[in-house]
C-alpha cells in the first residue's frame, strides 16, 4: 500500500514515516510538510492512502481533501485526516469534504498504520 504523509510537525512526520517504513504492508512514497505540497504529492504520486494533518500551513487537511475530491480526474487516493483535536465540528466537516477516516494523533502508530491499510483496502 503506497502512502504519502503530510504534517507540518517534523517530529510527528518523521516518527510516522519510520512506522510506515517499518510496516511490511506499507510503502512510504512521499513525505511533505504542508497542504500545497500534499496536494501536489497526491496528484503526482497517486498513493493508495494519504495521511493528512488537519492543521497545516498553506492549505489545511480539510481543504486538501476537498480539492482532491473535486479534481478532474479525481485521484483514487483514500484520505485520512489526523488531528491533535477530536472536535465534532471538524469531524463533520471531514465527512463533508470526503475524508475516508479521521483519527487522533494520540492513536498509536501501529493503530494508524492498521487504519491506513483498512482505509486503503476500502474496508468500512
Amino acid at each position: 500500500m503506497r502512502v504519502v504523509i503530510a504534517d507540518d510537525s517534523d517530529a510527528y512526520r518523521s516518527g510516522m514515516a519510520r512506522a510506515i517504513r517499518a510496516h511490511e504492508d506499507l510503502d512510504l512514497v512521499g513525505e511533505v510538510d504542508g497542504g500545497v505540497a500534499a496536494l501536489a504529492a497526491i496528484i503526482d504520486l497517486q498513493p493508495d492512502v494519504a495521511l493528512l494533518d488537519v492543521r497545516m500551513p498553506g492549505l489545511d487537511g480539510l481543504e486538501v481533501c476537498a480539492r482532491v475530491r473535486s479534481a478532474l480526474p479525481a485521484p483514487a487516493t483514500r484520505l485520512m485526516l489526523l488531528s491533535a483535536y477530536m472536535d465534532d465540528t471538524v469531524m463533520e466537516r471531514a465527512r463533508e469534504v470526503g475524508a475516508d477516516a479521521y483519527l487522533s494523533k494520540a492513536s498509536s502508530r501501529r493503530d494508524i498504520c492498521a487504519e491506513a491499510i483498512r482505509v486503503g483496502r476500502g474496508i468500512e
